[in-house]
């Protein structure tokens, strides 16, 4: 098969476009019909009024399309791990509208999610080599599957973590899919380009209606289908003939979600003794640069420029020759480390002037407090 270049997932990546723009305000409406809406009732909601879900039924409806529509004009675009993807990712979606509708506890989530990573480990994969940053191949034996369903559920809940500001977490996956689909394309990887590629296409037309003020949310739908595809779609990618998981480019591109949930993961730890591991919080980075003072637009954009930062990187690590790839991860963790230097930097700031502000309003009787 002649690798059918860039333009052929331009084309890709516009008709997942036009499809999440047509379907969806379908799906706002039947939301809105049923009453299925996110009610800004917990704390840790940011936006004021009722907005309706299944935002993320638009981006199966656009990959379903784009699976029919490569089959119609170019069949040799798709490959046999594409049916597993459209089968379990119909799975998630449906795991993720019942949590919307019916919340669902952490525990069931989790479960499911580990068990879905593991069957498209055995369905799509079915070897047992992880590759090291370098690609260099390790048998892991019995431990594979394990680490396939980790790796997987690990994504799902990186992007549902991000999801808490209008346009977040559609806009870093898009920017994610982006760069790997750039990577992809370089390396000839047809299989993860046409993901990618409908990725790309369906998040800029669903944030056509999620960017702030959004009129509609993805939902944990949306959110865990996004994470499962960009995990899985990463696991099944061949190299040399042997199927395996090539961690360091979405590691990069992903670093963000990536971070976020490893330093809620630290976080739930500590509620653990008080039973509150699977409680949600209003500590995700996102929330904590609202609290310096952002706007959501402005929370959002900052958010986007360091992944796309990351992303540029991710770049690098997929065209490097061998010998130069262990620098862009030290460069990744240095720029990650020194972004989050800087964002406690600058709440130790702040909470140093409310404290003095504080002070000032206790000497002074004529200052409210």
């Amino acid at each position: 098969m002649i690798f059918p270049g860039p333009l052929e997932y331009l084309l890709t990546t516009a008709v997942a476009f036009l499809v999440a723009v047509a379907t969806t305000p379908l799906f706002r409406a039947v939301a809105r019909r049923y009453g299925i809406l996110d009610h800004p009732v917990l704390p840790r909601k940011i936006h004021a009024r009722s907005v309706p879900y299944l935002g993320g039924m638009a981006f199966l409806t656009a990959y379903l399309a784009v699976l029919v529509e490569s089959i119609w004009r170019r069949p040799e675009l798709i490959a046999p791990v594409h049916y597993p993807l459209a089968a379990l990712g119909t799975v998630i979606i449906l795991l993720g509208l019942a949590d919307d509708i019916f919340d669902l506890s952490g525990i069931v989530k989790l479960l499911v999610e580990l068990a879905v990573g593991g069957l498209l480990y055995y369905w799509a994969v079915g070897e047992q080599g992880l590759a090291k940053p370098l690609h260099a191949i390790v048998d892991l034996g019995p431990f594979a599957p394990a680490i396939a369903a980790l790796w997987v559920a690990g994504v799902m809940n990186a992007i549902n973590f991000t999801d808490g500001l209008d346009g977040l977490a559609a806009g870093l996956v898009a920017i994610a899919s982006a760069m790997l689909l750039v990577v992809g394309i370089i390396n000839q990887q047809p299989a993860t380009c046409l993901v990618m590629a409908t990725l790309l296409g369906s998040c800029l037309g669903f944030l056509v209606y999620n960017f702030h003020p959004a009129s509609i949310f993805m939902g944990d739908a949306g959110a865990l289908f996004l994470g499962f595809m960009l995990g899985g779609a990463t696991l099944v990618e061949q190299q040399k003939g042997a199927a395996v998981v090539a961690l360091l480019v979405p590691v990069i591109t992903i670093a963000l979600p990536i971070a976020d949930t490893l330093l809620s993961f630290l976080r739930r730890l500590r509620r653990a003794r008080e039973g509150q591991f699977f409680h949600p919080d209003r500590e995700h980075l996102h929330h904590r640069l609202l609290a310096l003072g952002l706007n959501q637009r402005r929370a959002v954009l900052t958010m986007y420029l360091f992944s796309f930062f990351m992303g540029l990187l991710a770049i690098l690590a997929g065209v490097l020759p061998g010998r130069l790839k262990p620098a862009v991860p030290f460069a990744a963790a240095a720029f990650t480390a020194a972004a989050v230097l800087w964002l406690h930097r600058l709440e130790q700031r702040q909470r140093s002037k409310e404290q003095a502000s504080a002070t000032i309003r206790i000497d002074d009787p004529n200052i409210p407090a």
